[in-house]
């Protein structure tokens, strides 16, 4: 599968940064983060995940 390149960063800058108003925009949606273990995982907004997908999620608080 190809995808389009997307902005990576480290799990620090992640942890350092999440709750920045501005990270979307910022970082990118969606936004590979670099996990200490060496492993890479996907981060996007819930509302881009529903866009691309089609399928909506469900949050319970």
């Amino acid at each position: 599968m190809n995808l389009p390149p997307i902005n990576m960063i480290s799990q620090q800058e992640l942890c350092d940064h999440i709750e920045d108003e501005d990270f979307l925009l910022r970082y990118g949606n969606p936004v590979a983060i670099k996990a200490d273990n060496g492993t890479v995982l996907v981060l996007m907004a819930i509302e881009y995940y529903e866009h691309t997908t089609g399928k909506t999620v469900d949050i319970k608080e």
